[in-house]
């Protein structure tokens, strides 16, 4: 190799060297400290996620700890959780500290990711440098008064996005788009197999790493097609459906089409009302200003800007609408702050890049101090900001643990309503179902939408706030109710004291309480009268008509016990006596993928109106049932699917290598 051709790659691993040690030196007491003092952050949520898969992998079918117990694709997009889980699996270290070394390691590697991919697109090293650097040392959010409450125009975002939030999935798109976005950029302009290979898989992990990932890949995705040259964008566009539909098909059975569905409802309402009708106008706005800004700047040039100003206007727009004028482009528009902070940045010093070449040599020294100086400043500045977000904490003095041990120790195995963070924090701690405290995009029950809100609100209940929420408890097999504000919203129950002297307190500090809901059987599975089963959902929360006569059948002694025994979360054994007319209902999410055996028989299992399981047995006598999750056929074919995409992959590299060929050409 000539040094000709050895100093860009020299020059480059310094820079990349500079922004890791940069941004390592923010986030350097997370590669040590298991909990920090945040605990209204979802991390909870993700630490359960990766308990359950050290314990179980690689049989990941059901997850029995959220929302009555969901298929393990809807805990959330696992590829981050399957990253911590090996770690801890490779290394011995928890869940909790597991998860801040790997999230922190994304967070210092996504503004080195985001130069390399600048650099090897626009081929300007020092821009990229300069760019990445201002991605790390300023939040250009603080323009909004929305993102300036409680922070400084010195401040970080992406530091308490990380940190504060716990939005380490998110961040960790961040790290990874980047890279997806170069070997795409590769894959479209090249045309070559390995290159298409490479987007395809990258694609795949982003799209199951978070959610915002797959909208930000359609985002830049779309602004580096529209900035080739004309000829070349129908091409591209026909190539990057077949790789985006391959990378689909490859991680379809973690994101199955039932699992799009809900979370495109689902997302509808978490945080908001972003029904289609009310995203349509900013939709309007955003698409109308793109094509503008398109056509205006069709004879750029310098066609990487040209994209950073597509995509950046695209980012900015979505949060300036909502920030400015309460418009929202789409679900939860203020999450994406930390995409428009990256392309931004990119935007502004690639927009300025060709000035300050064409300054004197005394102003680029002037210009080089002054950069060194703000550097400095907002070192120091970001990293007070880090440490003091970051404080250790000793988790085992806190409610949330405390709570958690109490239901483990007491109430073992059995189902509570946990309210706010500690629901969030629960299973971290404790194998404690919930009928609650998942993420609400994931949840595939609909019907818990309208339950959860009227425990929490008793809107139009009257004075049957207590009454109603009971119905609701025991329909869904809950033996506890905690109560207790939550850390970033206040006290979220509208009544908190509507229990006492109604449910039996068993445990209390602080402002958390914990009440028992009495129940006939700890069991999930109960005999019911078929004219019982609950058949139509209810209308809202406060529909308990059929839900009461349901929970009486639960009350009635003269029904017989149903033991359930779970032999792992996705297999259970019921042992019980049946007549004709009766059937077994299981407290727990239906799902196709749900399937039962009796005395050795195929036995139906539907769904009731409430959203849980019905098995029709069959049995006249002593009936031994076996229910147990096989994932169902759209599961398999994905599954199949999968497998299929990954072997012709494969194979496709012997193929076109022996011939020769470009099979994208």
């Amino acid at each position: 190799m000539t040094p000709r051709l050895r100093r860009p790659a020299i020059e480059a691993s310094i820079a990349a060297a500079i922004l890791l040690v940069i941004n390592g030196y923010f986030v350097k007491k997370l590669f040590f400290v298991e909990f920090t003092n945040n605990m209204q952050t979802n991390i909870g949520s993700f630490l359960a996620i990766t308990r359950y898969i050290l314990r179980y992998f690689p049989h990941l079918n059901w997850f029995p700890w959220v929302f009555n117990g969901v298929p393990f694709e809807n805990s959330y997009t696992p590829m981050l959780h399957l990253i911590d889980a090996a770690f801890a699996w490779i290394t011995g270290a928890s869940p909790a500290r597991s998860f801040n070394f790997v999230t922190a390691f994304f967070y210092a590697i996504g503004p080195a990711t985001l130069f390399f991919f600048a650099w090897r697109v626009s081929g300007l090293l020092k821009p990229s440098f300069f760019a990445a650097l201002l991605y790390s040392l300023f939040s250009p959010v603080v323009m909004f008064d929305f993102y300036r409450r409680g922070m400084s125009i010195w401040d970080s975002w992406r530091l308490p996005v990380l940190i504060y939030w716990g939005e380490g999935p998110h961040i960790t798109v961040l790290a990874l788009l980047p890279i997806a976005l170069l070997l795409f950029y590769r894959a479209i302009t090249t045309r070559k197999y390995p290159w298409c290979v490479a987007a395809g898989a990258s694609f795949g992990i982003l799209a199951i790493t978070n959610s915002f990932g797959m909208v930000d890949l359609a985002i830049a995705c779309a602004s580096l097609i529209l900035v080739l040259p004309r000829k070349e964008i129908v091409r591209a566009t026909l190539l990057t459906i077949a790789i985006g539909a391959a990378a689909y098909l490859w991680i379809s059975p973690f994101l199955t089409p039932t699992e799009l569905r809900t979370i495109s409802y689902e997302s509808q309402f978490v945080d908001g009302d972003f029904r289609f009708i009310k995203l349509l106008p900013a939709q309007c706005i955003v698409l109308a200003g793109f094509a503008a800004l398109w056509f205006a700047t069709i004879r750029m040039r310098n066609t990487f800007l040209r994209f950073c100003l597509l995509s950046g206007f695209v980012f900015y727009a979505i949060v300036a609408l909502d920030a400015i004028a309460n418009m929202p482009a789409l679900p939860q528009p203020h999450r994406y702050s930390v995409e428009m902070e990256m392309v931004l940045s990119l935007a502004a010093v690639f927009a300025l890049a060709p000035f300050a070449a064409r300054l004197t040599r005394t102003a680029k020294v002037i210009g080089i101090v002054l950069i060194l100086a703000a550097g400095i400043h907002q070192l120091q500045r970001f990293h007070r900001q880090a440490r003091a977000l970051t404080q250790p904490l000793d988790v085992a003095q806190t409610t949330d643990y405390k709570a958690a041990q109490f239901l483990d120790r007491n109430f073992t195995g059995l189902k509570a309503f946990v309210s706010g963070e500690t629901g969030t924090w629960l299973n971290a701690f404790a194998d404690i179902p919930q009928l609650n405290s998942g993420h609400e995009p994931f949840n595939p029950n609909p019907v818990l939408d309208a339950v959860i809100y009227a425990i929490y609100s008793d809107q139009n209940a009257g004075d049957r706030g207590a009454a109603i929420s009971i119905v609701w408890l025991k329909a869904f097999g809950c033996h506890t109710i905690h109560i207790a504000p939550s850390r970033i919203y206040g006290q979220i129950f509208t009544h908190p004291q509507k229990f006492d002297g109604v449910l039996p307190l068993v445990w209390h500090e602080g402002n958390a309480a914990i009440y028992e809901v009495p129940q006939r059987s700890n069991s999930l599975a109960h005999v019911t009268p078929a004219s019982e089963i609950v058949a139509d959902a209810p209308i809202n929360g406060l529909d308990v008509h059929e839900a009461e006569g349901y929970v009486a059948t639960l009350d009635d002694a003269s029904l017989p016990d149903a033991a359930l025994t779970w032999i792992n979360p996705g297999e259970a054994r019921i042992e019980t006596t049946l007549h004709p007319g009766q059937l077994i209902s299981v407290q727990s999410t239906y799902d196709k993928g749900w399937l039962a055996t009796a005395n050795g028989r195929p036995a139906p299992v539907t769904r009731d109106g409430l959203g849980l399981s019905v098995i029709h047995a069959g049995c006249d006598g002593p009936c031994s049932v076996d229910f147990f999750f096989d994932g169902g056929l759209e599961r398999k074919v994905c599954r199949a699917l999968s497998w299929t995409v990954s072997i012709a992959a494969l194979i496709g590299f012997f193929v076109f290598r022996r011939r020769g060929e470009n099979p994208a050409a």
